[in-house]
């Protein structure tokens, strides 16, 4: 449960940083998709915690992990409603610029024949090596879905290894719980064996009260 909680922590600080550089202007797809993904591999691990957290057979332990998953819980909200906010914001911001940036009417005839005779210009005339627009885009799709790929695999090999990490520290515990179960009934065993022996020897001694010739300590 501790390597759970450990990547939980580590988690969230990955998307409070990835939402640093989102506030600082980084409106890319490829962190947005970024973030989404780790959000998402967040809440897996907090619902993972909280199962784990539920199955505690010791009452400290279980409240504390109790404890832990509402701050995860919260932590998440937080975090999930700053991203929403903030790619909203970046979205308005975007719209705002395409309505702003378009040319205003031309002041003049001299500058309509100019910005007219700049629009019919083909772009790929300027340049034979230039790379086709829509080239470019599929590439820059194909890049995010092999990030977006990437990150997700990498959450999941952290998740599968905190499992593993997991389950091996309850066979630990169990271990540990199962030797100490073994001690006591040893020491109960060697009381009960004392006990007997006395009881035989308080036996064989009132049974030798009538006959002198007994030996007590045989």
């Amino acid at each position: 449960m501790n390597s759970l909680y450990t990547l939980g922590v580590r988690q969230t600080s990955s998307v409070q940083a990835d939402l640093e550089r989102l506030r600082g202007g980084d409106t890319s797809a490829s962190l947005l998709g970024q973030i989404s993904a780790s959000l998402a591999a967040m809440s897996r691990t907090i619902d993972d915690y909280d199962s784990m957290a539920r199955r505690e057979m010791i009452k400290a332990k279980q409240e504390k992990a109790a404890t832990r998953v509402q701050k995860f819980r919260s932590d998440y909200a937080e975090l999930r409603k700053e991203f929403e906010r903030i790619k909203a914001q970046a979205e308005a911001d975007q719209r705002a610029e395409l309505f702003t940036g378009t040319n205003p009417l031309p002041t003049s005839a001299s500058d309509a024949r100019r910005r007219f005779a700049a629009s019919a210009t083909p772009e790929h005339s300027e340049s034979p090596f230039q790379i086709p627009q829509p080239f470019m885009a599929t590439r820059e799709q194909h890049a995010l879905h092999e990030h977006s790929f990437l990150q997700n695999t990498d959450t999941r090999l952290d998740e599968f290894l905190a499992q593993g990490r997991e389950v091996l520290d309850n066979l630990v515990d169990q271990r540990n719980m199962l030797k100490g179960t073994q001690r006591r009934l040893l020491d109960a065993a060697n009381t009960l064996g004392l006990s007997r022996d006395v009881i035989g020897w308080i036996e064989r001694r009132r049974s030798c009260l009538s006959d002198p010739s007994c030996d007590v300590g045989s």
